[in-house]
């Protein structure tokens, strides 16, 4: 039985996306602009949160965005996509700004709840 390989950090990501995708997905995200992405959460991003061990918190990956401050698996697998696109616009990634837009929604989702 093989393995599967789970990336370790960004950059590994977007070199097994390249692998995983075929041409015509990624010509559909090279001519979309980047808010498409979205429409890649519940296929694409499903299939990174479940095989690339984002729900269970258990790869290296996951451990890498629990570093910087992400813990959930659908902001890792939003930061990834959007990120895959920006790489392949040869856009800067912003992974900082990225981080800082997910914690500021769960500080204000939090706020919200205890009032």
């Amino acid at each position: 039985m093989t393995e599967k390989y789970i990336p370790k950090d960004l950059e590994n990501c977007f070199i097994e996306l390249r692998n995983i995708l075929n041409a015509e997905e990624i010509v559909d995200m090279t001519n979309g602009k980047e808010e498409v992405m979205i429409l890649y959460h519940q296929g694409l991003g499903r299939h990174l949160r479940n095989e690339w061990g984002l729900w269970k918190g258990d790869s290296d990956l996951c451990k890498w965005f629990k570093e910087k401050g992400i813990r959930h698996a659908d902001d890792m697998s939003g930061i990834i996509l959007d990120s895959f696109w920006r790489h392949i616009h040869n856009k800067p990634i912003e992974l900082d700004e990225q981080i800082k837009y997910y914690k500021n929604y769960w500080e204000k989702a939090n706020v919200d709840k205890a009032e």
